[in-house]
């Protein structure tokens, strides 16, 4: 027990030993490091171009240092310090005096802009429906912005489609993706065809549509007796007659959403060539009568009745084709079959006949003239202060 005793007394020994000599290690001062608590600091050598604390001074006074010749900046402080404040620059913006939708054209296709007050009282008053006010007062949200001039009233504006240019905008075959904003976001391009359909309906109302209802009227006055004694030979031509009506009171009551309907415009299309044919089934009928009437046997009754309702038939197939062409649908060639009819129809020589040949020759020669939404159209607003249409003049030519 003695000797283990002691070998745990030199295991000690050993360990204290170690310690403190490796405290020692630590405490040791390395080079460059300050001496420790005490003892005097090494003596460093004083920097290039510095003077010496103690040099030029007797008894080892502190003398003052040199003013510096420039003053040095701190790196730490530039690091940290915000930068130097700057006034905000005064940005003027100037109001754009036109709004336009522009493609590859040297013309643009849409233009928006103040209206002056002379070109305002020459306009005819127009009468949209209240969707049509919403359409374009959704598609002009931004007119409020225009510069105005001095000699503009500041609630007139004027809306102008170049000519050629409503008709296929309106149908959606000119791409809109193409059309680019000047200046940009001024004007929606997605907007355009419903702007274009509305302004062509506007326009066509007055110049078509009119003249269409009061013949149509006319037609189904004319053609009372003959419907309530027309037999199942006539029962396409009574169906065409209400057709007609039908048709007519849909492009009345929303024209802008016609005329963008394929589907719409090639129905009645259709329909011109089946009035077509109704009236040559009537002619030939009233032909076969006539030939029966010279052959000596009494159906003066029968053809009276036979030619009333081959002029019926006339006067539908000219309404027919006035209602194509106030959907922009009228060819050119029609006018050969309205030329045909009216020409057998005058070798008639009845006198009954003369409203069929008016209405005929009206609906050729208006064929003839072309399409009237195919002329660059100017409308005119006036918006009030929150964008709302308060009322429209026009469509007008565009100048």
């Amino acid at each position: 027990m003695q000797e283990l005793a002691w070998w745990l007394v030199a295991v000690l020994a050993l360990v204290c030993a170690a310690l403190a000599g490796a405290l020692w290690w630590r405490r040791r001062p390395r080079p460059g490091e300050p001496a420790a608590r005490g003892e005097p600091a090494a003596r460093t050598e004083p920097r290039v171009g510095m003077p010496s604390p103690s040099a030029g001074a007797p008894g080892n006074a502190l003398a003052p240092m040199p003013a510096p010749g420039a003053p040095q900046r701190n790196p730490v402080a530039a690091l940290v310090a915000p930068p130097a404040a700057r006034l905000p620059a005064l940005l003027v913006a100037t109001r754009a005096r036109r709004y336009e939708l522009r493609d590859a054209a040297a013309e643009p296709v849409l233009a928006l802009e103040r209206a002056r007050p002379d070109e305002w009282s020459r306009a005819a008053r127009a009468m949209p429906t209240p969707m049509q006010c919403d359409a374009l007062a959704a598609a002009l949200s931004h007119a409020s912005l225009l510069a105005a001039p001095a000699a503009a009233e500041t609630d007139l504006y004027r809306l102008t489609l170049r000519a050629g240019i409503a008709l296929p905008l309106a149908r959606g075959e000119l791409a809109t993706a193409e059309l680019r904003a000047v200046p940009a976001q001024a004007l929606d391009a997605a907007r355009s065809p419903a702007l274009a359909a509305i302004v062509m309906a506007l326009h066509c109302a007055p110049v078509y549509l009119r003249h269409l209802r009061r013949e149509v009227a006319a037609i189904r006055a004319d053609s009372a007796g003959w419907l309530r004694r027309s037999s199942s030979a006539d029962e396409r031509l009574r169906a065409l007659l209400q057709d007609l009506s039908r048709y007519l009171r849909e492009v009345e009551e929303n024209h802008a959403g016609a005329i963008r309907k394929p589907v719409f415009v090639a129905r009645v299309a259709d329909f011109c060539t089946q009035t077509e044919h109704q009236w040559r089934l009537a002619r030939d009928a009233t032909d076969v009568l006539g030939r029966r009437q010279a052959g000596g046997e009494d159906v003066v009754a029968e053809l009276a009745q036979r030619r009333v309702v081959a002029h019926c038939a006339a006067r539908m197939l000219a309404a027919w084709h006035g209602l194509r062409l106030a959907l922009g649908d009228a060819e050119p060639a029609a006018t050969l079959a309205l030329r045909g009819t009216l020409q057998a129809l005058r070798s008639e020589g009845d006198e009954h006949g003369e409203p069929a040949q008016r209405a005929l020759s009206a609906t050729i020669q208006a064929i003839e003239a072309g399409f009237a939404g195919e002329a660059g159209l100017t409308l005119l607003l006036r918006l009030d202060s929150l964008g709302r249409v308060l009322e429209l003049r026009g469509p007008v030519l565009a100048e």
